[in-house]
């Protein structure tokens, strides 16, 4: 039920900077403000520092406590509470009471939980991940037995060499979004369970690496464990008097953080407080140096040039994964102009909300921030760097993240994985997927089918977007597929042979593929092969995998057959010990065969009640089948030099 609280609706002017007086957190209720103009959305977003506009309706839903429904009622914003919301988080608030899980959220790990996975990953794949200490939390920094180390969680194979595209993912650095850290801690274990089994995840293992802090914020984290609305890190040397003390890091980051055009607060009490000075937080430094470490520098000259591109072929990508509102944001956050790189990473972030089924859109189109992580990678680094709002609560339940948020999330993190070589080239092409092989297992020489699905049209379209990349994303005609085994299409040396389309023609959007593969020249073991599309715009998209298993032919056998008879009856002798070299069988009414390697070989006979023979030494040709028989003589009919006769 939707209880109305207020009725008048007015423009609003002139934000001051609100401080926070103390408030229970039973007073905190989900509001639902109906359809703001814009104006009033990016003001709600400074002060909320986090909203979710439903893109049909136009509403805008927050998180307040009482202080800020009386804001809002002074300003005369018309607003709801949501009580099936309400009540879902004010549970979600109740103190932690134990370090096993969340309670009423058994699905997400605690800070010390998700260090302890961290922990048994590297111990139980020592050759795939390891484990940095990047920093420390404020907390540590001033009390080195409290607070945390920041910890990236490293994934690649080890025993491959060579310069490899990195996926950075920060996670949860806004501490009371529960989902970020437990859809990376699970997209961590998946590649890893993966390798060796999933072929895309061998490929991405051997050929990248991935580094995911986890908890980005681990000291705020635990406050909100705590049963705390905390969105800040945990610095009490400001706003320390009140309940909303700390820094914002997510607008603490060097780019763009002294843009004086709102986005950030200067009010140390403010949810978006930005901090004294650019990378004033312990946090903040620690994920910056490491990013500079791993990424190199694709975007020379002024960071804040919003203008300047970065080099088309850079590699790698940066995401920060945060919650809610459903959306894939890229920059810029600080204002509508475009990027040097607007088309591209539109054309990425509209094939990752694809698969979440998010509006992708520019940063700023919800209202615009500043001093954020991704404007701080892109703009310093030139790697396309990302924001996900995963789900649509701070606390989600754990059905609809489990059933929703988690799956369709990790499907967008596969495929971000597969462009990591040329992100800003490689999501302009199409998509492979849907890889098969009539035998897992074939004889080489014996000719394998695959098949797969190369398609163009899986982009989810902007609606909301502010503003709109500068050119459409067509769908184009695909124009063909290749495979390659063993080898990336980029790899040098790599041959790509064509496959052909399941219908006959290469006219549609989506195509069919498919090619018998001849395996005569492949060496006995698992193979990987390749999928690449391109379409009609010249454009070539990620590759997808498959395993295929070679074993080696059987040699060619002989055949070795022959009658073991009684001598004096000449009938079969039933039960015959026949022996060839190391292979034994037993005849049947007299008859034996061995399907044998060729090669020279002694053969020996016995059956109970005969005499032993010689052995004979027989040699046997490829494919040669030799016929060997044996008469023996029985033991009755032995006559000895002494005249008697033994039975």
């Amino acid at each position: 039920m939707i209880r109305i609280l207020a009725f008048l609706f007015g423009c609003l002017a002139g934000l001051p900077a609100f401080a926070h007086a103390p408030s229970a957190t039973s007073d905190h209720e989900v509001v639902v403000i109906n359809s703001p103009p814009p104006a009033v959305v990016q003001a709600l977003g400074q002060r909320f520092g986090h909203i979710l506009r439903d893109p049909r309706s136009g509403d805008v839903r927050v998180e307040a406590d009482g202080e800020d429904r009386a804001w809002l009622a002074a300003q005369r914003f018309r607003f709801a509470v949501d009580d099936e919301a309400t009540q879902s988080l004010q549970r979600s608030l109740l103190p932690l009471q134990a370090q096993r899980a969340i309670p009423g959220y058994a699905c997400y790990r605690t800070v010390e939980e998700t260090q302890q996975t961290v922990d048994s990953l590297v111990d139980n794949y020592p050759l795939l991940a390891s484990a940095i200490d990047i920093g420390d939390s404020w907390r540590r920094t001033r009390n080195g037995a409290q607070g945390y180390d920041l910890v990236v969680l490293k994934l690649t194979n080890s025993t491959t060499g060579g310069t490899k595209p990195k996926m950075f993912v920060m996670s949860s650095v806004h501490a009371r979004e529960y989902t970020p850290a437990e859809l990376m801690t699970r997209y961590a274990e998946e590649l890893l369970a993966g390798y060796g089994v999933d072929p895309d995840a061998t490929w991405l293992l051997d050929h990248n690496e991935f580094h995911f802090l986890l908890q980005a914020n681990p000291d705020g984290r635990k406050r909100a464990e705590a049963g705390n609305s905390w969105r800040k890190n945990e610095n009490l040397d400001y706003c320390g008097s009140g309940t909303r003390p700390g820094i914002d890091l997510n607008r603490n980051f060097p780019v763009f953080w002294n843009y004086n055009n709102g986005g950030s607060s200067t009010s140390a009490c403010s949810e978006t407080y930005r901090g004294p000075g650019a990378a004033s937080e312990p946090e903040t430094q620690a994920v910056i140096e490491y990013v500079r470490s791993i990424f190199p520098d694709t975007r020379p000259g002024n960071p804040e040039d919003p203008s300047i591109p970065a080099d088309p072929d850079t590699q790698g990508l940066f995401l920060d994964i945060h919650s809610y509102s459903q959306l894939v944001l890229w920059p810029w956050g600080h204002s509508t102009a475009p990027s040097g790189n607007a088309d591209a990473l539109a054309t990425l972030g509209m094939r990752m909300a694809w698969f979440n089924g998010y509006e992708p859109q520019q940063a700023v189109g919800l209202y615009p921030t500043r001093g954020t992580t991704d404007d701080f990678a892109y703009g310093e680094m030139g790697v396309p760097s990302y924001t996900i709002e995963l789900g649509v609560a701070f606390f989600e339940n754990c059905t609809t993240f489990q059933n929703n948020t988690a799956p369709k999330n990790l499907q967008a993190l596969r495929y971000a994985a597969r462009t990591l070589h040329a992100p800003y080239r490689l999501p302009a092409g199409p998509d492979a997927y849907d890889l098969s092989v009539d035998a897992d297992t074939v004889v080489a020489g014996e000719p394998v089918r695959l098949t797969a699905r190369v398609d163009d049209s899986r982009y989810r379209n902007q609606q909301q977007s502010t503003p709109a990349p500068t050119t459409a994303r067509p769908h184009h005609v695909i124009a063909g597929a290749r495979y390659y085994i063993d080898q990336l299409p980029w790899e040098s040396g790599a041959v790509g042979q064509p496959m052909l389309p399941g219908d006959g023609h290469f006219d549609g959007t989506s195509e069919q593929v498919w090619v018998d593969i001849d395996t005569t020249a492949l060496a006995p073991g698992r193979h990987l092969v390749f999928v690449q599309g391109h379409d009609a715009g010249g454009e070539y998209g990620p590759p997808a995998a498959v395993f295929i298993e070679i074993k080696e032919p059987a040699p060619a056998q002989a055949v070795l057959v022959g009658r073991i008879t009684d001598r004096v009856t000449g009938d079969g002798i039933d039960g015959a010990r026949v022996q060839a070299g190391d292979e034994i069988v037993i005849s049947e009414d007299g008859d034996y065969s061995f399907l044998i390697e060729p090669g020279s070989m002694s053969v020996t006979v016995s059956a109970e009640g005969y005499l032993s023979v010689p052995a004979r030494t027989v040699t046997l040709a490829p494919e040669e089948t030799v016929n060997l028989d044996f008469p023996l003589v029985p033991t009755s009919d032995v006559i000895f030099a002494d005249g008697f006769h033994t039975d």
